[in-house]
């Protein structure tokens, strides 16, 4: 399995590292795992919304050759969603794979066009946003379909454990949430 997650200047870091944590830390665990995680934007060197600079993996503009797509959120959605060919890419995407968001991701994915008639979640200061598309539940993670949306930035963590126990197996997230002592909020 591969998975990218999408980079911009002002992405929120948590959104961003606690996926990649505990998808990275599953792969370290089991180097036999097929999966691959990588950080991919259009320009190589990315500030984060507090400072952080990031390098991604991969700088382009597609995604086809991906088997998941994880988008965050932060402040810089706001100019993520005036790039329509950015949007067009995610949208395409997102009807043929699984994609998900973290937090104010989920505002990305409505603007793509992945949110209409879907149960999602996101951040709480961000919920009447997706309101006018969408039925926005308080959960941490939810899954419709092909798109998966996590809540508040720390969510980050919560999804990669839900893509873990998706995609391989309730053992291997049970491994990876005690590996980086973490206690689960809401259903396992």
């Amino acid at each position: 399995m591969r998975v990218g997650i999408l980079l911009f200047d002002g992405v929120e870091e948590l959104d961003v590292v606690g996926v990649y944590e505990v998808l990275a830390k599953a792969k370290q665990l089991h180097p036999q795992l097929d999966l691959s995680v990588r950080t991919l934007a259009r320009k190589e060197t990315i500030t984060a919304a507090l400072g952080m600079k990031m390098l991604a993996h991969d700088v382009r503009a597609d995604f086809g050759d991906l088997d998941l797509l994880v988008v965050p959120g932060g402040p810089g959605r706001k100019e993520v969603v005036q790039d329509p060919g950015l949007l067009d890419e995610l949208l395409a995407f997102g009807t043929e794979k699984p994609i998900a968001s973290v937090c104010t991701g989920a505002v990305i994915l409505k603007e793509a066009g992945l949110l209409a008639g879907r149960r999602v979640t996101t951040h709480h200061n961000a919920r009447d946003e997706l309101r006018d598309v969408a039925t926005v539940v308080e959960d941490r993670v939810v899954e419709d379909d092909l798109v998966t949306t996590a809540g508040g930035v720390s969510a980050s963590i919560d999804l990669g454990l839900h893509l873990l126990k998706k995609y391989f197996d309730g053992k291997l997230a049970d491994e990876v949430a005690a590996r980086i002592e973490y206690d689960r909020r809401g259903p396992a």
